[in-house]
């Protein structure tokens, strides 16, 4: 608690969204105001983009760069490592770390060790761990099919793939999903016609996987082959690109192109990630028939712990076009012992274009009530556009939000903080917050709020009473989070 009230003393003396009114919540008419929020972003991103490493671990030192040799002790930026499966077979310790030189690019997945620190040494951009496993522009060939525009991908590629990226992030594929019905036909999850495979794409840029039988991707290209269409195409396999445990620090990487979390993890005590770019990660199957669905379900956040959590911070990053969250704690709560998540904190960071900015749960109704959320603060972040990104893609359109709770869990917490945050429009809710007792609703302060008028305020409360963004939308938010000095702004129509 004493944490807590030191940071939300200095969020009373120093405001990031400017002036604020002293009683009451300002409410404006204005789209001008976000010409003034997107300088506030840029120089975030910039400041994120540019930090420099400031961590100094206390062990032995290992030291990687592209052009490093696996043969070399690795314990001087003289003798470095080259590769991440190098780097999984060390014998890590405790206060150990890991050192990536900045320019360089890696594609693999990184297994932590328990206690060590991971992060960057020498100048220029930061090192760039890839989940994707080539640039599918340079590396195989796309074979043109019997199907009109329809290619296939040379290499067999057995984990199910999320999205394609194409220039950097110019453009992205659109991934078709089988709708599996009761006679025994498929058909096309957006249009509805029958569909059994790659030979059935007919938009451009469509894609389908699969990844179980043939392991071939297939691309619809109206334009070419798409090898001589796009100077580099990446593919978000599926797989966390970082592993974390206990005692990790991840810190001044960018982390992209992986097809489930950029940085993922079960219940873990001590994670920290600071002043990393995470982006284009998610979209790959996570079941092919959860929720009743008769249709996959993708999946894919920058940042989850699933379980109980301690003492977990994700602080000056800079995350963007997520299929899901940016960041997130949760876990369905299907668990016989309680499941505690304490000191959460997500702060400093720059948020944009994913489907939710932070999501969390802890509890269905329907299993053990004694999970618990303690001493939660998200604060300072500025969040732009949820569900803008490209997990519009996805079939479930009424759930991008800001702050995502889904209502139908018990959400039971303690000292739970918002404060001083920039939420910036959303394509369906602004916030969702439910709980079901209205004690573990969060305390609301400092906030600025920005949806277009009439559009969608959000799910709020004990009783989930949705909202909409119109005159009424202040007294609201004091009624249900006691939010008294925030700034509301209407993007009219």
């Amino acid at each position: 608690m004493k944490r807590l009230t030191k940071i939300i003393t200095a969020l009373a003396i120093l405001c990031c969204v400017g002036c604020v009114p002293k009683n009451g919540v300002e409410q404006e008419a204005g789209s001008r105001t976000l010409s003034h929020i997107d300088r506030q972003a840029e120089r975030l991103k910039r400041k994120i983009l540019n930090s420099s490493t400031s961590v100094k671990p206390s062990g032995v030192i290992y030291y990687l760069s592209a052009d490093g040799d696996d043969a070399n002790d690795g314990l001087s930026p003289q003798t470095p490592l080259r590769s991440i499966a190098k780097l999984n077979m060390l014998d890590l310790k405790p206060s150990d770390g890991v050192m990536f030189r900045r320019g360089d690019v890696w594609r693999g997945k990184i297994n932590t060790r328990k206690g060590v620190t991971y992060s960057a040494y020498g100048k220029g951009d930061k090192p760039r761990i890839y989940g994707s496993p080539c640039d599918a522009a340079v590396e195989g060939e796309w074979i043109a099919t019997a199907t009109p525009n329809v290619y296939m991908y040379s290499l067999e590629l057995s984990d199910d793939v999320g999205t394609l990226v194409f220039n950097g992030g110019e453009q992205n594929a659109i991934k078709i999903l089988k709708v599996y019905h009761a006679d025994g036909t498929t058909t096309n999850v957006y249009t509805g016609e029958p569909f059994a495979g790659g030979c059935d794409l007919k938009r451009d840029l469509d894609f389908f996987h699969d990844y179980r039988d043939e392991k071939r991707l297939y691309l619809c290209s109206t334009e070419g082959n798409p090898s001589e269409r796009f100077e580099s195409i990446e593919l978000l396999t599926r797989g966390n690109i970082i592993n974390a445990t206990d005692n990790v620090h991840i810190d001044n990487l960018c982390i992209m192109y992986g097809g489930s979390h950029g940085i993922g993890s079960g219940t873990t005590k001590d994670l920290t990630v600071t002043n990393c770019e995470l982006g284009w990660i998610g979209g790959s199957i996570q079941s092919e028939s959860a929720f009743g669905r008769n249709h996959p379900t993708r999946y894919g956040n920058a940042v989850e712990i699933y379980g109980g959590c301690e003492n977990f911070m994700v602080s000056n990053c800079y995350i963007y076009q997520i299929y899901d969250a940016a960041v997130t704690h949760q876990h369905q709560g299907d668990v016989q012992e309680p499941l505690i998540m304490r000191n959460v904190t997500y702060s400093n960071n720059l948020i944009e274009d994913c489907v939710y900015s932070v999501e969390y749960f802890l509890g269905r109704e329907d299993t053990i009530q004694s999970h618990q959320m303690e001493e939660i603060l998200i604060a300072n972040n500025i969040m732009r556009r949820a569900g803008y990104g490209w997990g519009k893609q996805r079939p479930d359109k009424e759930t991008p939000a800001h702050i995502k709770s889904w209502s139908h869990h018990t959400n039971n917490a303690t000292n739970f903080v918002v404060a001083n945050n920039i939420f910036d429009r959303s394509t369906h809710d602004l916030l969702n917050i439910a709980a079901a007792k209205s004690e573990s609703m969060p305390t609301l302060a400092n906030n600025t709020y920005i949806q277009h008028r009439g559009a969608s305020a959000g799910a709020w409360g004990s009783q989930g009473v949705v909202y909409t963004f119109d005159d009424t939308v202040a007294k609201s938010l004091e009624e249900v989070f006691g939010e008294k000095s925030g700034k509301i702004i209407y993007i009219e129509e």
